[in-house]
């Protein structure tokens, strides 16, 4: 639990949702006490002091105040130029930020995933690097929160992955060759793990396996739940669905 009072904490607003009749019910993501819930006092209101720096993607100094698991919110500036995240990127940006809403308790911290959203929010402002931005964001929240992918051992040799070769991960687990007739876990080529692992090197295939791979362990992980950020992009981006309902393989639009 974070002291009564801090200022000064970089961070940035993930949500927010109206809160009595003038104020705001905000998550924040700070890098030194990790997500908070804080209220916005008067933020709705013309002439609050909040009024224009409480958006998404911004990086901003935050202080708040308070005992309990709600907080007040105390200062609210801007540290830096806001991203303009558009299009896809900004959905991509709603489903990065949904991500940490959904696996991050309250007031814990995690500072070098904290610095790995600062690095994801840019990195979406370029077509060409979102889905990369977005997988190699997914593995280091995997990580911070317990459930980080084996992916330098071959589990059926104790080798290092061959890139040439077929796997079946198992989350939890880890890379079995896939050739025995075993049905268990998800199919990835070696080349695909190693991408991941060295975050560079990603071709079309490597893209859509890491994809595949991390949307079935976030499954297991929601356990149930839905993710609201990816069933918009899906109503709004129609021509990215095949008739069975999943992404289509093109590079361009394939982000979550």
């Amino acid at each position: 639990m974070s002291a009564n009072r801090i200022k000064g904490e970089p961070g940035f607003v993930l949500h927010w949702r109206p809160y009595s009749e003038s104020s705001l019910l905000l998550d924040l993501y700070s890098r030194s006490y990790g997500r908070i819930t804080a209220i916005a006092k008067g933020a709705r209101g013309r002439k609050s002091p909040y009024r224009g720096t409480i958006r998404p993607f911004a990086l901003i100094t935050l202080g708040w105040s308070g005992k309990g698991d709600v907080k007040t919110l105390t200062q609210c500036e801007w540290a830096g130029p806001g991203v303009a995240l558009r299009g896809p990127g900004l959905f991509c940006g709603y489903y990065v930020n949904e991500l940490l809403i959904k696996f991050l308790h309250r007031y814990d911290p995690h500072e070098r995933l904290f610095d790995r959203y600062l690095q994801c929010v840019h990195q979406l402002l370029e077509d060409d690097e979102q889905q990369t931005a977005l997988r190699c964001f997914e593995k280091v929240l995997l990580e911070e929160i317990g459930y980080g992918l084996q992916l330098e051992r071959d589990q059926t040799s104790g080798e290092s992955v061959d890139p040439d070769c077929r796997y079946r991960y198992r989350p939890g687990l880890g890379a079995f060759i896939d050739g025995n007739g075993e049905r268990a876990g998800i199919p990835v080529h070696g080349d695909s793990l190693i991408a991941l692992r060295l975050e560079t090197g990603f071709d079309e295939r490597g893209q859509r396996e890491i994809k595949h791979l991390h949307r079935m362990i976030f499954k297991d992980l929601l356990e149930g739940r839905s993710l609201v950020s990816r069933s918009i992009y899906s109503q709004l981006y129609p021509s990215d669905r095949t008739p069975s309902g999943r992404s289509a393989d093109s590079p361009r639009r394939e982000h979550h």
